[in-house]
């Protein structure tokens, strides 16, 4: 019956890592029978990104059947234990390498969507070009609905139907005097990324007073977290890059660029104690590029006018990104809103996006 239990044991854990190698190599096999295909290969060029997930997954995979095994050995009797902080100590690397092993696929997830779908000359991926289906939180994105009193003035509110694909794989946003348009990445949502590299590329057709454009902004929600924010906000002709803990906004670094009409690359790279914004304009070449540290937050937080309780997000704080585009109730911060010509919108085209780990 020993003899038994520790077969039936062993076997449990060394099959669901042999079964976790076995799905790397399927995925592995699966992404170079996508990249042999040489109908279109502009559409399928090698990923750097996914190769070394695949890589660091291998490695994870490897590492947790190692410790898995060890412990085995230790439990049933085959082995002894170097010391009594041998095993306690093997268990929570365990459980650090599952959940590495568990953002890795998140990840890998993530990545392989890119090669089947279409990708411009950027290497952004293209959004799905008919409309999402209302109150699915499963797709990569779903409309924001709704006002927000905090910030909106009265009688506007977010619309589904101001989020409008476009043919050739960008996402309109559009915005009057009663609505805009804005966008909840729900996949991104989901997969509770603590990091990563996020990626859009946008052009505003006119910088309106009283408007505020958010082409890419990472955002935190839920009773623990709600509020932070690292934010890009084009408003009264300046870009700024703006932070925030859900007690109000601080601005960390405000450029005057008026960039009505290029097309600007917009990424925020978050890793653990530090947060890159960068924003690019590919029709001139400007660039404007912002670290932020605790050890800087902790400086602004002195400052005068900065809201109480200002501090670095946790690295532990899952964050994903929001795109919006809305009328603002602060003239004094976005300028005062001007009716718009008849039959005239305000448009924020987000060209296509891409998220690495």
């Amino acid at each position: 019956m020993t003899e038994r239990k520790k077969l039936t044991f062993g076997s449990l854990h060394a099959g669901s890592f042999v079964l976790g190698g076995l799905l790397v190599g399927i995925v592995i096999a699966v992404y170079a029978g996508l990249l042999s295909q040489t109908d279109n290969p502009a559409k399928l060029p090698a990923d750097p990104s996914i190769e070394e997930n695949l890589e660091r997954l291998q490695e994870v995979s490897s590492s947790i059947f190692a410790d898995e095994a060890r412990l085995s050995a230790i439990r049933f009797g085959d082995e002894d234990a170097n010391d009594p902080m041998e095993v306690p100590a093997l268990r929570r690397r365990v459980d650090v390498q599952r959940a590495q092993a568990a953002q890795l696929w998140q990840d890998l997830g993530a990545l392989m969507e890119f090669p089947p779908r279409a990708t411009d000359s950027s290497g952004l991926v293209l959004f799905p070009s008919t409309a999402v289906e209302k109150s699915n939180y499963e797709q990569v994105y779903h409309p924001i609905v709704g006002p927000q009193p905090s910030k909106m003035p009265g009688g506007f509110s977010f619309r589904f139907d101001r989020v409008i694909p476009q043919a050739d794989g960008s996402l309109l946003h559009r915005l009057d005097a009663r609505a805009g348009g804005a966008i909840k990445w729900e996949r991104e949502l989901r997969r509770a990324r603590t990091q990563g590299h996020y990626t859009v590329e946008a052009t505003i057709d006119r910088n309106w007073p009283g408007v505020v454009y958010a082409p890419l902004w990472l955002f935190a929600e839920g009773p623990d977290a709600w509020g932070h924010e690292f934010d890009f906000e084009l408003v009264n002709g300046a870009l700024e890059f703006n932070l925030h803990n859900g007690r109000g906004g601080f601005n960390m670094h405000r450029v005057e660029k008026d960039l009505t009409g290029h097309r600007v690359r917009y990424e925020i790279i978050r890793r653990p104690g530090k947060v890159t914004m960068r924003a690019t304009s590919l029709t001139d070449g400007w660039k404007e590029e912002l670290l932020i540290t605790p050890e800087k937050v902790k400086a602004w937080a002195k400052q005068d006018g900065a809201p109480e309780g200002l501090h670095f997000p946790p690295d532990n704080v899952a964050m994903f990104p929001v795109t919006e585009l809305w009328r603002c109730k602060w003239p004094d911060w976005c300028g005062k809103w001007e009716d718009l010509p008849a039959g005239t919108y305000v448009d924020m085209i987000v060209h296509g996006y891409r998220v690495e780990p």
